[in-house]
């Protein structure tokens, strides 16, 4: 019976073990872009969040006034 249990602990961390060394091996996959890229993509990320920022407030403020000239 206690080999039993002991048997299903050791599989257990055998599953764990083989689980890590996948994901270690994922992680050497990875390919990380360079400073220039990022720097270019988070330049362009900012600029279109201010940019649709600016165009959702004018159009809030648009709708707010056609609103107060309904009431």
């Amino acid at each position: 019976m206690q080999e039993k249990s002991e048997g299903k602990k050791n599989a257990g961390k055998s599953q764990q073990k083989n689980w890590f060394e996948g994901v270690k091996s994922e992680f050497r996959k990875i390919v990380w872009t360079d400073r220039e890229t990022l720097a270019k993509q988070t330049v362009a990320v900012v600029v279109i969040s201010v940019i649709l920022a600016v165009i959702i407030s004018i159009m809030d403020a648009g709708i707010l006034e056609v609103i107060n000239l309904l009431v």
